[in-house]
């Protein structure tokens, strides 16, 4: 059984700063020269910016996170304007989640054994761009239905189930160990920063199109969509990094089968990682249902059409870039603490956004929501890489994608309340909830425990 890996040093309690090239030296196991602190207080937000290869694949995400955003704007759309229904809301987050269930775990074995992590994102990437230009056809020709949105969702929940967690494996091999947190916190920052602009410029083409109502306007969107995740391909052909491959690693079936075990008994093994793991999906489940039916509240609840929702969740995208920035910019202490107790910002802020029924007051209260659950999904992922050794962080990333998909059946069974008792207790409810979870798990697990 695996022993318990200790993160490497934090990089704030040490006597020197590493340079660029020092941090791969760092990596390699190589000591890191000393440099002097420009004062007492070294501001780092930017600093893995300085490599070049993380720039590249930093532009990669941005085009993956541009289309993605301007997603969790129209499918939802989509989907309520064409059935009226939350529980079909919550069944297009199945038709994503049910592949990812079933995909994740041999993505981690893929992103384990290939050579360059890159091909296996360029070749996701390129379904997702395929995708979304069949949508765009069928909105233009006046055929989309509903099932071709189901259709759509699987492609992309295989796609992206296989993608992630080579994806995620990545930054860590482009950077290293000293740099991890500061570059998965500027990663989520880019997300949020794309969905300052996206959702709202893709609820103003279908309001401006359509008038704010029907589908519209919504084949402009995918069109878009597509042209980005094509860029995304694009920006990671300079990217030369790649990690170490075991050269004994069997490419068989059985032997496929086999690695996935052996990361499920590292995990097992790994008392740091399997509860962030399990503290993570408790949370998720929890936490994320309001994000995909957000359609259905604003229209039943609030009154609003296309530039509402867009405008709502470019809004949200305010407080989760703050809250990505503040954490790629604290030191290497206490993270563990941080996802908890922004779990419970985003809870308390989630309550007040259900109890309002005036747009601008929800606004303003959906800020915070953005910044507490980016704050706890930045952090999260920085404690699963920093505690992961290098030769299994593609088959723990893959358990972490996968409760992603588990967190969709949380957001159907919500919609199935929402349609039962309305919109507002249903989101109260799932507020009350992350409440209860985040307190619960603060007090009795070891979860604060972890640095």
């Amino acid at each position: 059984m695996a022993t318990r890996q200790r993160p490497h040093a934090d990089p704030a309690a040490a006597p020197v700063v590493p340079r660029v090239g020092d941090q791969r030296a760092a990596s390699a196991g190589a000591p890191i020269p000393p440099r002097r602190r420009g004062g007492r207080f070294d501001l780092r937000t930017f600093e893995s910016l300085k490599d070049p290869q993380y720039r590249w694949f930093f532009s990669s995400l941005m085009g993956h996170f541009t289309a993605m955003n301007m997603q969790l704007f129209i499918r939802g759309w989509m989907v309520f304007q064409l059935t009226g229904s939350y529980a079909l809301l919550g069944g297009i987050t199945l038709a994503t989640a049910i592949p990812q269930i079933i995909f994740s775990l041999p993505g981690g074995v893929l992103a384990d054994l290939v050579p360059q992590k890159k091909w296996v994102v360029q070749a996701g990437q390129f379904v997702n761009g395929v995708n979304s230009f069949a949508i765009a056809v069928l909105v233009i020709t006046g055929d989309i239905a509903v099932v071709h949105l189901m259709i759509a969702a699987v492609v992309q929940g295989t796609a992206m189930s296989l993608m992630l967690p080579a994806r995620q494996a990545m930054t860590p091999e482009i950077v290293g160990p000293v740099r991890l947190m500061n570059a998965t916190a500027l990663s989520t920052a880019g997300m949020n920063t794309a969905r300052l602009a996206m959702p709202g410029l893709a609820g103003w083409l279908v309001a401006a199109v359509g008038g704010g109502r029907g589908v519209e306007g919504a084949e402009y969107v995918y069109i878009f969509m597509g042209a980005m995740y094509l860029a995304a391909i694009a920006f990671l052909f300079p990217v030369s990094r790649a990690g170490d491959v075991r050269s004994d690693a069997p490419r068989t079936m059985r032997g496929a089968l086999a690695d996935v075990a052996d990361g499920l008994r590292y995990i097992r093994g790994n008392r740091d990682v399997s509860l962030v793991l399990a503290v993570n999906l408790v949370l998720e489940v929890v936490a994320m249902p309001y994000f995909f039916l957000l359609p259905g509240f604003v229209d039943d609840v609030l009154d609003g059409g296309a530039l509402e929702v867009g405008t709502l969740l470019s809004i949200s995208g305010i407080g989760s870039l703050a809250g990505s920035l503040l954490i790629a910019s604290l030191p290497n202490r206490r993270r563990a603490q941080m996802m908890m107790w922004a779990s419970v910002i985003m809870g308390a802020a989630l309550l007040a956004f259900s109890a309002s029924t005036m747009f601008w007051l929800s606004a303003f209260f959906f800020v915070i929501v953005g910044f507490g659950q980016t704050a706890r999904f930045a952090v999260s992922s920085v404690l699963i890489q920093a505690y992961t050794t290098d030769g299994y962080r593609g088959r723990v990333s893959s358990v972490y994608t996968l409760s992603w998909g588990l967190t969709s059946f949380g957001t159907f069974a919500v919609g199935l309340a929402a349609d039962a008792v309305g919109a507002q207790v249903a989101f109260g409810g799932t507020a009350v909830g992350v409440l209860i979870v985040a307190v619960t798990l603060m007090r009795w697990t070891r979860i604060n425990q972890i640095d």
